[in-house]
């Protein structure tokens, strides 16, 4: 939308609640400076498994994804990025690599991890897990706070190779009628009170450090939605890779749909 011309530049001096941003959660590559964004939630990428059948420590790694016993179990979410992402990343390569070498390694490895799929769906995931039709997946932290609400026995865990950090933004598109509005909105939604209320309802993680204070020990403390700031550092958001790359990825990832060994 940016690179399109079609967001307001923000003015900052009419958004004072601003500075209830951690600075970790500012500046990002798709919008350096927050000149046209203001983060309103955070979360990450992760796999979600039930305790019935694993542990945690079955599934700490991206690597451990491989094992054989996981044959025909694992449901991941359908997207280019991340399940080429897996690959990235157990390799120890960058989740925005455009070295053709590198992304063709991921490539190969992951189809040794084709057999491991149960499926390669989006929403279904919820509910396949919440009612025990499958017992491992890998999905967003947003969609894993819902579900492990309604089934007691399942778990989120991030990955120790690293992962995706994605934001939920606010913007003002080009044609709001209403700016002054739209700016007392923001402010509002950045309250401390107001966003430890909206995240305590919605369940994702707020960058608002306002409304950390706010929020329960048992929400902020919870490292599978909070993780600590070394885990954060290996972090990485999606970076825009051009439309070459982003048709390689697509490429690559309907391949790998496709492929069986």
């Amino acid at each position: 939308m940016r690179n399109d011309h079609l967001l307001v530049k923000l003015d900052k001096k009419k958004l004072p609640n601003l500075k209830y941003i951690g600075k970790e959660y500012l500046n990002e590559s798709f919008d350096p400076h927050n000149a046209y964004s203001v983060p309103y939630f955070w979360g990450t990428l992760g796999i979600i498994y039930n305790d019935k059948y694993y542990r945690a420590s079955d599934v700490d790694t991206w690597a451990k994804l491989w094992n054989p016993r996981f044959k025909n179990q694992i449901m991941f979410i359908d997207g280019a990025r991340e399940f080429i992402g897996i690959g990235l990343s157990s390799l120890g390569y960058s989740l925005n690599s455009t070295n053709d070498k590198q992304v063709e390694q991921a490539y190969e490895k992951l189809k040794s991890l084709t057999p491991n799929a149960k499926a390669i769906v989006s929403d279904e995931i919820k509910m396949y897990m919440v009612n025990e039709e499958s017992n491992l997946a890998v999905t967003y932290s947003g969609e894993a706070v819902d579900m492990l609400s309604k089934n007691k026995h399942l778990h989120y865990v991030i990955p120790e190779e690293g992962t995706n950090l994605w934001f939920d933004n606010i913007v003002i598109p080009k044609g709001a009628k209403n700016l002054k509005g739209a700016y007392a909105f923001i402010n509002f939604m950045l309250r401390p009170e107001n966003a430890a209320q909206n995240a305590e309802y919605v369940g994702y993680s707020t960058p608002d450090e306002g409304a950390l204070k706010l929020l329960p020990k048992s929400v902020t403390g919870d490292k599978q939605f909070y993780p600590s700031k070394q885990q954060l550092a290996k972090m990485e958001v999606y970076k825009n890779l051009g439309p070459k790359w982003l048709e390689r990825y697509n490429d690559l990832f309907l391949e790998l749909k496709m492929y069986r060994n």
